[in-house]
């Protein structure tokens, strides 16, 4: 398939590789850092294209990917779904509802087919705990979790480890419960079901972006009565990954031994005598390009075969949104939220 990539930077190149692993072809490229264009142009054989050009270049693409900062992407979003063209969108959809409605609005206006790029939905060790748990062997939730930190943007002096980026710009920065724990949001709800009410507190570490949040740490209720805790670092020098489910009839925990790596699934049901371990070489950090690959595929299937996009549509983005938001007014109110209006909105 043919695809325009707009915006340019490192998660692009993650996206044009699983583009042209299936096959595929990259029609042309936009970004407005011309240095990232370059690096851009290094390694695929496409046309740098000009703001302007983007109209034209969407009509030769089968669907095109939007990766740029979620602060800046309206315009972008609308010359892609007027062509009627096919929509993958990086997450966050937006960093304020008011913007994700508009895109809400463009997509029934022009009846957009999307996906959300919650990349680790899709992830083989994930799939596995997901099936697991659906197949309910484990029982119903009581209580699920997702425990991550590591050394992020805002980690250490001057930023040192990830250097400049628009996450740290202060026109552009959302904080990490926005941008990141979205995929939080995104597992946890898939495991357990939706949540009632959020009570969360944050924390950031760069002085010169206060809002930009590193830390953010929340306690949920499911609206079945299950449990649900997140919490999450960019300010840890040592990296640690843990999802967990805990069911009426059994547990299956998913570990990490960094921030984003998916290496084993321990499980035990009641009626085992002893835990049972799978393990995966399932790397964020070692293979980033194959976890995006794994989305492009499923994407890929529902436009060649006219399926809905069931898993990762753009109703879910705009609910990962809504908690994001909801939590950050926990945060800042200090109190817990109840979540009905949030997801009526």
């Amino acid at each position: 398939m043919k695809v325009l990539m707009i915006g340019a930077g490192d998660i692009a190149k993650s996206h044009a590789r699983a583009v042209e692993k299936l096959g595929g072809e990259i029609v042309g490229a936009f970004d407005v850092s011309e240095n990232a264009l370059k690096s851009f142009k290094k390694e695929f054989y496409c046309d740098v294209i000009s703001y302007e050009q983007i109209p034209e270049y969407v009509e030769k693409a089968d669907y095109a990917v939007i990766s740029t900062p979620p602060t800046k992407r309206l315009d972008y979003v609308e010359m892609v779904l007027s062509k009627h063209v096919p929509l993958y969108l990086e997450k966050p959809i937006a960093t304020t509802l008011e913007d994700a409605e508009k895109i809400v609005a463009m997509a029934k206006q022009y009846d957009a087919k999307i996906i959300v790029g919650f990349a680790h939905r899709f992830r083989p060790a994930f799939v596995k705990m997901y099936d697991m748990v659906k197949s309910g062997m484990f029982g119903e939730p009581v209580n699920v979790f997702s425990y991550r930190v590591g050394a992020g943007f805002g980690y250490g002096k001057n930023n040192a480890m990830y250097g400049n980026s628009w996450r740290t710009d202060p026109k552009l920065a959302c904080g990490m419960t926005i941008e990141s724990v979205s995929h939080e949001f995104n597992l946890l709800t898939s495991l357990a079901g939706e949540f009632d009410t959020i009570a969360c507190n944050v924390k950031g570490t760069i002085s010169n972006v206060p809002q930009f949040d590193t830390n953010s740490t929340m306690v949920m209720r499911c609206k079945n009565g299950a449990v649900a805790s997140i919490m999450t670092s960019w300010s840890s020098g040592a990296g640690a990954n843990l999802k967990g489910y805990i069911g009426t009839n059994g547990s299956i925990l998913l570990r990490g031994r960094n921030m984003f790596e998916f290496d084993s699934l321990t499980y035990k049901t009641v009626d085992m005598d002893h835990e049972e371990s799978i393990t995966f070489n399932d790397s964020y950090d070692l293979n980033k390009d194959e976890v995006i690959y794994h989305v492009h595929v499923y994407f890929q299937d529902c436009l060649k075969n006219n399926k809905p996009v069931e898993i990762g549509g753009l109703s879910e983005g705009m609910k990962v949104l809504k908690l994001s938001n909801a939590a950050l007014k926990s945060a800042k109110e200090q109190k817990t939220i109840a979540l009905g209006d949030y997801y009526t909105l």
